[in-house]
C-alpha cells in the first residue's frame, strides 16, 4: 500500500515522532511505500518527502528550539502531490496542517485517519502555562483543526481513545500501542561498578516539567534511605541544568546525563526500578521500554496520563505529583529489594510486556489499514471484533 503520514516535524522531536519514525520504518520493511509531509525531516533528502513551511508557536520559542520541533503550514500543492496515486492518508497531529491535509484528501476521495499523539497539557507545558480556559481553547482548536473532521481516530492507548470520547469527539475510535521496538529485550549485561548494591533508580527522557523529573529527586530527598539510593535521570533539556542544581541536595549524586543507546539498554537491563512521574501521557514510550527489558515500573497515577496501565499492582503506583507518596514506595521497594529483584518479578514484567510487543502493533495496525482501505465488514464491528473501543 502507499500510505501517506502527515507530521508537522518528522525526527525525533517528541515521542509521537519517534513512534510515527518507527513505524514508517517497519512499514518500508514490509514493502509498504511511505510518504511523508512534513516541515522538518531528519534525512531532507528522502525521495518521499514533501516538504511543507513550518512555524514556531509564540511563547513556546526555546521549547521548540529544544526539541527541534515545526509546526507544519497548509500547502495544497504539496498536499495533493503527495497524495497522488495513495491508498490512505494519516494524520499524526491536530495543529494548523491538519485541516487543510484532511480537506486535500477527501477532496481526491482517499481515505483519512487522524491519530491522537499530543494532550493539551503537552503544549501548555512547552508555553508554561496552566490554565482551564487554555485548555479549553486547545481542545477545541484540536477537534477543529483534525478530530471533527475525520470519521477514524487512532490512538496509541485505551486511555487516549477514552479521554477522546470523554471530550465529545465522536466517530470510530480505535487504540493500538505505538509498540516496545524489538531492542528492548532483557540481555546479560554487566551491572556498572558504581550501581555497588544501591538501589538504583532509572527515568528516561526529555528534561521538562510536565514529566517531573524534579518530582522525583525529592521523592528520594525524603526516603529514609536516600544514603544509599542512586538515582539516573537520561535524557537532557530544557530543565537540564534546574535537576543538576536540585540534585545537589541528594547524598548520593544523581546521574543527570544524555546517554547513548548502548547504555540506556545496559541500564534498563541493570538498574532496579524504573520510576515515572510524569503527568501527562497518551501511553509512554520510556516505560514501556524498561517493560521490556523486563524492569519493573513504579509509575505516577496521574489522571492525565496512560502510563498507569503499566503497573503491576498498586504497589507500583503513586500519587501523583506527592513527593512523600513517592518517598513511601521507594521505601518499600528498597526494604523489598530481594523481591524487586528477583527472577520471579522479571518474569511478571516480561509477561506484562508481551502484549505491548513492537510486531504485535505493526500487524494490528496493518490489519487496521487494510480494513479501512477495503473494508470487508462495517467498521464499527471490525473495530468490536478486534475488541477495541
Amino acid at each position: 500500500m502507499i500510505i501517506v503520514f502527515a507530521i508537522d516535524s518528522y525526527n525525533d522531536a517528541n515521542g509521537g515522532t519517534i513512534a510515527t519514525k518507527r513505524l514508517v520504518e517497519e512499514l518500508k520493511k514490509r514493502g509498504h511505500e511511505i510518504r511523508i509531509v512534513a516541515a522538518i525531516h531528519e534525512n531532507p533528502d528522502d525521495p518521499n518527502f514533501y516538504k511543507i513551511p513550518g512555524f514556531v508557536l509564540p511563547g513556546a520559542e526555546e521549547s521548540q528550539e529544544n526539541m527541534t520541533f515545526l509546526f507544519g503550514k497548509n500547502d495544497q500543492k504539496v498536499f495533493k502531490k503527495a497524495m497522488e496515486g495513495a491508498d490512505i492518508v494519516q494524520v499524526q497531529f491536530p495543529f494548523l496542517m491538519a485541516k487543510g491535509v484532511v480537506k486535500a484528501a477527501k477532496k481526491m476521495n482517499i481515505p483519512v485517519v487522524g491519530a491522537f499523539h499530543v494532550q493539551p497539557q503537552n503544549i501548555m507545558a512547552a508555553m508554561g502555562k496552566t490554565s482551564k480556559l487554555l485548555e479549553r481553547f486547545l481542545w477545541f482548536s484540536f477537534k477543529y483543526f483534525l478530530f471533527n473532521r475525520v470519521d477514524t481516530i487512532v490512538s496509541p492507548s485505551k486511555f487516549a481513545s477514552e479521554l477522546l470520547v470523554s471530550e465529545g469527539v465522536k466517530g470510530h475510535h480505535n487504540y493500538i500501542s505505538n509498540g516496545i521496538p524489538v531492542e528492548y529485550v532483557p540481555a546479560n549485561y554487566e551491572r556498572p561498578d558504581w550501581f555497588g548494591n544501591k538501589l538504583v533508580l532509572i527515568n528516561i527522557g526529555r528534561h521538562a516539567d510536565e514529566k517531573r523529573q524534579k518530582l522525583l529527586i525529592e521523592g528520594v530527598k525524603r526516603s529514609k534511605y536516600k544514603e544509599d539510593i542512586q538515582l539516573i535521570l537520561a535524557g537532557r533539556g530544557e530543565r537540564t541544568k534546574v535537576l543538576k542544581e536540585a540534585g545537589k541536595a541528594l547524598p548520593v549524586k544523581p546521574y543527570i546525563e544524555y546517554i547513548s543507546f548502548e547504555d540506556k539498554l545496559r541500564f534498563l537491563n541493570t538498574a532496579d526500578m524504573y520510576v515515572h512521574g510524569s503527568i501527562v501521557e497518551l501511553e509512554s514510550l520510556s516505560t514501556s521500554e524498561a517493560l521490556g527489558c523486563g524492569l519493573p515500573c513504579l509509575i505516577s497515577d496521574s489522571k492525565y496520563s496512560a502510563a498507569s496501565q503499566f503497573a503491576l499492582d498498586d504497589r507500583f503506583l503513586f500519587k501523583s505529583d506527592d513527593a512523600d507518596d513517592l518517598a513511601k514506595k521507594i521505601d518499600h521497594w528498597y526494604e523489598h529489594r530481594d523481591e524487586l529483584r528477583s527472577e520471579e518479578m522479571k518474569a511478571k514484567v516480561l509477561a506484562e510486556a508481551e502484549y505491548y510487543r513492537f510486531d504485535r502493533s505493526v500487524n494490528e495496525y496493518e490489519a487496521f489499514v487494510k480494513e479501512i482501505v477495503n473494508p470487508t465488514q462495517p467498521l464499527k464491528e471490525y473495530i468490536l471484533a478486534t475488541k477495541r473501543i
